[in-house]
């Protein structure tokens, strides 16, 4: 499932969460870093976006019911 995320100068990108193996919301400064299979230097890539936790949350929630939707449609 791709979303669409914002760095942290609000610019989007599409991540692939069928890669990201964790997320934290970092209240204090503002962010949550994902952490994503893609290795990078034989470590996880982390990734810094604006959204907080709750918020990929519901739109993973809502991407999956968009999804469910239209399988049921199609069959």
């Amino acid at each position: 499932m791709w979303l669409q995320l914002h760095d942290g100068d609000g610019f989007p990108f599409f991540v692939n969460m069928n890669n990201v193996v964790d997320f934290r919301w970092y209240e204090r400064e503002g962010y949550t870093c994902l952490l994503t299979t893609a290795p990078v230097a034989e470590k996880l890539h982390r990734l810094f976006v604006r959204e907080s936790a709750e918020q990929i949350m519901a739109m993973m929630r809502a991407e999956e019911a968009r999804l469910a939707g239209r399988t049921r449609t199609a069959a």
